[in-house]
């Protein structure tokens, strides 16, 4: 038997599109004198269109065109996923150009329309061997790859579809976030790749950890980017990690020249970080400003301190954390959206989810942007991203890896003393990754602790030693959860609801309401 298996990329809430691709393939299964056509879940609905499942009108459309790839099926046999008129999943045989029953029986054939999350594959991948094995029956399981969302959320469907033999051996693996088709012979409990079709040759399918996040990153944004007419991206470039590792991600998806990197330099940034900056743009080769703000700042604090509120005494004297407030401001509301007006482009948000987490960001000031590509990445994960970036030379600046994380809005933050931000991050994470990733409370923490700090360090996976050195006693360990996880369930809950969508790598991302409920 000869199955030609469709990774396809799946549009969501394109049918009509979809079905064009299904069209083409089918008629390459033809030509490679293929016995049945294999294509993913929802493959012509796409699995994240939104309010488009509740109108008839759209799920009538899914229906026709349903009915459409049937009729295909003159010459082939077509397996497919799609929706029915009372928007239920179905998989859906066609033989003989309509719908048939009689579905093959010598191989179990999956189909998915799953995004990816971290690890997700590669748990599925052992299940399905497993499960081979046990049948003694080869399995197929195919997935779609594409970007599709759910307003807040972004996600990649990275395919990474397999062919198993009947002894739970791997005979084929799928690239991720490529399309691909495949023509696949099953004879005696052993699939054999008779060719492949589209892109070949790809290495992205044998990447793991972080190396598959960073792949994962640069599909969502080139895919998105490409989705919304976007062609031309905007970046503070600070010298920090952050604002490095995204420019880095935006140039390897769009190219060189459609990123455009700006420093925003007032007398609080260092020749440390200005020059972190400069030497970025150098090694990625994209168009590069410097644009001091200083001059706005003063007119901006100049003209509100001759202001004052009828019926308040008020002083409009802008100090301390408000006048840290209106740098991050000025830089991304004011300057970075102005710059990208001029050039026809968008501007991006470079927080990640340590700051997201805890609020340590400000409103339509650095949370401002189309999309947030690190939102979901823990502070650590983004040095951890910074190094697979660099795999190969150095691309992200060894300054902007090695100086303490810094927003540079302060004295208290000079990065060239050794001052960044209050976060702790290689505890910190681990303490925010326990509260969000594994459901747990605060009392839950602080019952841990009072367990002992060998216990506490062991369960979050934290360096002891290292531990002992920020916090000498638990009293002091306490106080510290608990004002940032007042943050985290306060005010920082009011920022989230506002960041741009995020690109999802995990399990536990912010930017869903069932997550994020204000209670």
């Amino acid at each position: 038997m000869k199955l030609y298996l469709c990774q396809m990329n799946v549009v969501p809430g394109k049918p009509s599109t979809n079905f064009e691709t299904i069209r083409k393939n089918v008629a390459e299964a033809v030509a490679a004198h293929a016995d049945m056509v294999v294509f993913p879940a929802f493959s012509l609905s796409g699995v994240m269109a939104g309010d488009l499942f509740l109108q008839q009108d759209f799920r009538n459309k899914c229906v026709e065109f349903g009915e459409k790839v049937a009729k295909l099926s003159k010459d082939v046999d077509i397996l497919f996923g799609n929706i029915d008129s009372e928007c239920q999943n179905q998989n859906f045989f066609a033989s003989k150009g309509k719908f048939s029953d009689k579905a093959p029986t010598e191989v179990t054939i999956g189909m998915d329309c799953s995004p990816f999350l971290v690890g997700k594959s590669e748990a599925r991948m052992s299940a399905l061997g497993i499960n081979a094995r046990r049948t003694q029956k080869p399995i197929v399981f195919l997935n779609a790859v594409g970007t599709q969302n759910i307003g807040k959320r972004i996600f990649a469907f990275d395919g990474s579809s397999s062919v198993y033999n009947a002894d739970g051996t791997t005979a084929y693996q799928f690239p991720a976030f490529e399309s691909q088709s495949v023509l696949v012979s099953i004879q005696n409990g052993k699939a054999t790749v008779d060719g492949a079709f589209g892109v070949a040759g790809s290495q992205n399918h044998q990447l793991t950890g972080i190396s598959k996040i960073h792949a994962a990153l640069v599909y969502m944004i080139r895919e998105n980017l490409a989705r919304m007419g976007i062609k031309r991206m905007v970046i503070g470039a600070s010298g920090g990690i952050d604002s490095a590792v995204c420019a880095a991600l935006y140039t390897e998806a769009i190219g060189k020249e459609n990123v455009f990197l700006v420093n925003m330099p007032t007398r609080f940034n260092s020749d440390t970080t200005k020059n972190a900056a400069r030497d970025l743009a150098e090694n990625l080769g994209t168009p590069y400003m410097v644009a001091p703000i200083s001059e706005i700042l003063n007119a901006v604090c100049d003209s509100l301190g001759k202001c004052s509120f009828v019926r308040n005494d008020t002083a409009m004297k802008v100090e301390g954390i408000n006048y840290e407030n209106l740098q991050a401001r000025t830089r991304s509301a004011s300057v970075l959206a102005t710059v990208a007006s001029i050039l026809g482009a968008g501007i991006t948000c470079n927080g990640n989810k340590s700051e997201a987490m805890v609020g340590y960001c400000t409103l339509y000031g650095d949370t401002c942007g189309v999309m947030c590509a690190l939102g979901d990445l823990w502070k650590t994960q983004v040095y951890a991203l910074a190094n697979d970036i660099n795999k190969n030379g150095e691309i992200i600046p060894k300054a902007s890896i090695e100086i303490p994380a810094s927003a540079e809005l302060s004295e208290a933050m000079n990065v060239d003393e050794g001052k960044g931000d209050p976060i702790i991050y290689p505890y910190h994470d681990k303490l925010f990754a326990y509260w969000v990733e594994r459901n747990k409370s605060l009392d839950d923490s602080l019952k841990l602790l009072d367990k002992g700090a060998t216990n506490f360090c062991k369960e979050l996976g934290v360096n002891e030693e290292f531990f002992r050195k920020q916090f000498p006693t638990d009293k002091a360990a306490a106080e510290d959860m608990r004002a940032w996880y007042r943050r985290y369930r306060g005010i920082a809950l009011a920022k989230r609801l506002q960041f741009p969508p995020i690109l999802t790598v995990s399990s536990h991302p912010f930017g869903s309401e069932s997550y994020e409920a204000q209670l």
